[in-house]
C-alpha cells in the first residue's frame, strides 16, 4: 500500500473513530451521511487498522490497496506477513472487488444457463471460506499473514484500544468480549458489512458497464475485442468469465460479474518464485493445502479436484500485475497468449519438455485433470497456428482494458 494510500486510510480511520464514538446508545442500524451502517464504519476502521496485526505494521488494506481496487498495488507473485514481515504467502492475493454475489460452495453447484454443475463457490482460490465475513476474519491468525497466534491474541489487541472496547459493545452487547470466538465473529461482521455497503468495491463504473448503459460507445478495436471475447468458436473467454447470468448468492442470478463462480484446472506453469505450497512442492487447489475437506486422503474420488481453483472476475484485471493463484504471470498480454498457446507452444510455459502432459502445476499423475477439452483448448496442437492472431490479441486486450473501474466519460464522444 502506497504511503498516500496509508495517510487516507488513517485520516479515514479517525474521522470514523469520531464519529463512532459520538452515536447515541442503540445506534446500531442508523445511517451515517455517507451511507454506511455503524457496522460497516467500524469495519472501515478494522480494515485500515495495522495495530490488529503481530506486527503491528500490517492491515488488510497493505494487501488490498483501496488505491488499486483493493488488490496488491505492488508486482510480487505474493505478499509478505507473519509477525516480522518475513514470511511469503501462499497465493497471489486477489481483488476484494465484486464479491457481493458469491454463491455458496458446492462440489456440484448448479449453473443457471444448464450448463453441467460442478464446484464452484466460496471465497478464496480454494472457495473454503464461507461468507466474506469468514474470509476477512481469517487472515488474522493466518501464519503468512497478520499472524496472532489465536483468537485471544486478538481479543487482546482490540482491548487494549478503549474506543475499540466502547464501539465493540455499543454495537454488539456488553458480552461481546465474553469469548475471544464471539470478539472475531463480531469483526468478520463489521468487515463484511464494510465490503457489502460500501460502493468503491463493487462500483460498476468502468467503461464497459457506461456502454452497457448506452452513455459511451467502444472503439472499433475494443468492440472487434468483445466479439472475440463472447465467441464460443475463437476465445471463448465468456464460457467461465460470463457477462451475463450466473449463479448467484442465496439462489439468485449474478449478472455482469465476469466469472461463473465455478473452479478449473487450466494447466498455470509453475512459479519457481515462490516457496512449495505444499503436496510434492505442488498447489492443490481445492485438495489442499489450505482446504483440507476434499483431500485424495478422505476419498481417492476427491482426485478429480485436484488443481482446480476458482475463475476470479476480470473486472479491474488490468490493473492488476501478477495473474492467476500463483502469480506466474506478469502481463495481461501474456495471459491471452497463454490461452491461445498453451499446447501448441508448450515450451514456452513448461520449458523443454516431451511429455505429452507438460502441465507442470500438477504432480505427472494428476495433470489429466488439466482442460482440454473447452475453447481454446480444444483446438490447439502442438507446433500449430495459435487460434488467434496478434492484432487479434491486441484487440482483445484492449476489451479487457474497458473492465477497469473509474472510468471518465469524455465530454466529447468520439464519431
Amino acid at each position: 500500500m502506497g504511503a498516500a494510500s496509508r495517510s487516507a486510510g488513517r485520516i479515514a480511520g479517525w474521522c470514523v473513530l469520531a464519529a463512532l464514538l459520538t452515536l447515541p446508545w442503540g445506534a446500531g442500524t442508523a445511517r451515517a451521511a455517507d451511507g454506511l451502517s455503524p457496522a460497516a464504519r467500524l469495519g472501515r476502521l478494522l480494515f485500515f487498522d495495522p495495530g490488529l496485526s503481530a506486527s503491528g505494521r500490517q492491515s488488510c488494506a497493505s494487501c488490498h490497496d483501496p488505491a488499486n481496487h483493493y488488490a496488491p498495488a505492488n508486482a510480487r507473485p505474493v505478499q509478505m506477513g507473519g509477525a516480522a514481515l518475513d514470511r511469503a504467502g501462499i497465493r497471489a492475493v486477489p481483488t476484494l472487488t465484486y464479491r457481493d454475489e458469491n454463491p455458496d460452495f458446492s462440489v456440484s453447484l448448479e449453473n443457471p444457463d444448464e450448463s453441467a454443475s460442478g464446484p464452484g463457490g466460496g471465497y478464496d482460490w480454494d472457495g473454503r471460506m464461507a461468507s466474506v465475513a469468514a474470509q476477512s476474519a481469517s487472515p488474522l491468525t493466518t501464519p503468512f499473514e497478520m499472524a496472532n497466534p489465536d483468537l485471544a491474541a486478538v481479543r487482546v489487541r482490540v482491548q487494549r484500544n478503549p474506543d475499540y472496547v466502547q464501539i465493540f459493545t455499543r454495537l454488539f452487547g456488553a458480552d461481546i468480549f465474553a469469548t475471544p470466538d464471539r470478539l472475531v465473529q463480531a469483526m468478520g461482521t463489521a468487515l463484511a458489512a464494510f465490503q457489502h455497503e460500501d460502493t468503491s468495491f463493487h462500483p460498476y463504473s468502468s467503461k464497459y458497464d457506461f456502454y452497457t448503459r448506452g452513455q459511451v460507445t467502444l472503439s472499433a478495436q475494443e468492440q472487434r475485442g468483445m466479439a472475440l471475447f463472447n465467441d464460443a468458436d475463437r476465445a471463448n473467454c465468456a464460457s467461465c468469465h460470463t457477462a451475463g447470468q450466473g449463479p448467484g448468492r442465496d439462489g439468485a442470478t449474478s449478472v455482469g460479474q465476469f466469472t461463473d463462480f465455478f473452479f478449473k484446472d487450466i494447466g498455470i506453469p509453475a512459479n519457481p518464485d515462490i516457496a512449495p505450497a505444499g503436496h510434492g512442492g505442488y498447489d492443490m487447489g481445492l485438495c489442499g493445502p489450505l482446504r483440507t475437506d476434499l483431500t485424495p486422503a478422505r476419498d481417492p474420488a476427491n482426485r478429480a479436484y485436484c488443481g482446480l481453483f476458482m475463475t476470479p472476475t476480470l473486472r479491474n484485471v488490468a490493473s492488476r500485475h501478477v495473474f492467476f493463484h500463483n502469480g506466474s504471470l506478469k502481463s495481461l498480454r501474456d495471459v491471452v497468449e497463454f490461452y491461445i498457446t498453451r499446447d501448441t507452444d508448450p515450451s514456452r510455459w513448461y520449458g523443454r519438455q516431451d511429455a505429452a502432459l507438460p502441465y507442470d502445476g500438477l504432480p505427472p499423475d494428476l495433470r489429466g485433470n488439466v482442460d482440454r477439452a473447452d475453447m481454446p483448448f480444444a483446438a490447439q496442437t502442438r507446433g500449430g497456428r495459435p487460434i488467434l492472431s496478434e492484432r487479434e490479441v491486441d484487440d482483445l486486450v484492449a476489451f479487457l482494458k474497458t473492465l477497469t473501474d473509474g472510468y471518465r466519460i469524455p465530454s466529447v464522444q468520439p464519431k
